[in-house]
């Protein structure tokens, strides 16, 4: 006669036990999967070579190739190979060329985008890959690893120091034009603002207008003729980047002035050709980013990245590493010239 197997078997206890546990141990490591993933937690892998892609803003502009350059001699330096994408000022080329990077099996992005607001689908793609993802500069969004730039709004207040140190002799109101990059490049706030709330402490300044530059020669020749038309008693220009502020000094030879006697002019930068524009008497001064340092430290903080170790932020809210600025005049401009 067969025995019935009461629910309090030892064996049927232990079996229940086993897969109880199981499956407790199961919950706990999806729960642990998703809360990791949650929070951000995504574990890189570096894989064998090393490549590095740098999508970057447009190649054209003389601050990316001193970008790529240190990008490039880090890269020379650590043994590895890097991989360039040109957005050629393009929404579309930032995500499909970041996209042909993570495809060629890259262990880290680096990412200088045109349009920032663009970057989240990028950053998804890369992650799901197990790739960090750095932001070299411009502006951010998404769950980005590292953000790289210049200090923007201080560079923007040395601007306006810098202008009214030279300017607070002249008699009467000093008029003044702001050449904005384009609204979406994140970097362009601060440096407007930095300029704006230190000119607005002095009574005697006034700024009549701040225009949209386009990030271009042309855009800051628009602005600064169209600027100087309606205002032929204009005492300073300001751009926010050294490609406007070339196309002003254009705009004020076509108006038969100077940047520095007539119209005291500050751009932002320090490219090479805004600082032949210093040295020959044309421009007065910008304010001086590094970019070839940028490069080498997005490399820098991309293999701590890869290598799943802690990068030390100059703003951990904002997963910030910040750069100094400095002004570029006639008196130091040949030792930055020389680089």
């Amino acid at each position: 006669m067969k025995k019935n197997i009461s629910i309090a078997s030892p064996w049927i206890t232990k079996a229940w036990l086993a897969i109880s546990v199981k499956k407790l141990l199961f919950t706990i490591s999806l729960a642990v999967s998703l809360a990791a993933f949650a929070s951000g937690q995504t574990k890189f892998v570096k894989k064998s070579p090393v490549k590095i892609g740098y999508s970057v803003f447009d190649m054209q502009q003389p601050y990316w190739q001193l970008y790529w350059k240190g990008i490039q001699d880090a890269c020379k330096a650590a043994g590895f190979q890097c991989i360039l994408s040109d957005q050629k000022s393009s929404q579309q080329a930032e995500v499909s060329g970041s996209i042909d990077l993570i495809n060629q099996g890259i262990s880290a992005l680096i990412n200088s985008p045109i349009e920032p607001a663009a970057l989240p689908a990028v950053i998804d793609k890369a992650h799901q890959a197990h790739i960090p993802v750095v932001i070299g500069d411009v502006g951010v969004a998404g769950k980005y690893d590292a953000f790289i730039l210049s200090n923007n709004e201080d560079g923007g207040k040395l601007a306006a120091q810098y202008m009214i140190d030279h300017l607070k002799d002249k008699p009467g109101t000093k008029v003044v034009l702001v050449i904005e990059l384009t609204p979406g490049v994140a970097v362009g706030v601060p440096r407007v603002k930095g300029f704006v709330d230190e000119i607005k402490k002095h009574s005697d300044f006034k700024i009549v207008a701040s225009l949209n530059g386009l990030n271009t020669v042309q855009g800051g020749y628009q602005a600064a003729q169209n600027t100087l038309s309606a205002n032929p008693n204009l005492s300073g220009i300001y751009a926010t980047n050294d490609p406007m502020a070339e196309g002003a000094v254009q705009a004020l030879k076509a108006a038969g002035k100077n940047g520095v006697k007539d119209v005291f002019l500050v751009g932002f930068n320090g490219d090479p050709p805004a600082l032949e524009l210093i040295k020959n008497g044309e421009m007065a001064a910008t304010i001086r980013q590094d970019p070839y340092g940028q490069g080498k430290s997005c490399v820098e903080i991309a293999t701590k990245l890869m290598n799943n170790e802690t990068v030390e932020y100059s703003e951990p809210a904002t997963k910030s590493v910040f750069f100094p600025v400095k002004v570029i005049d006639k008196e130091n401009v040949d030792q930055f010239a020389q680089k």
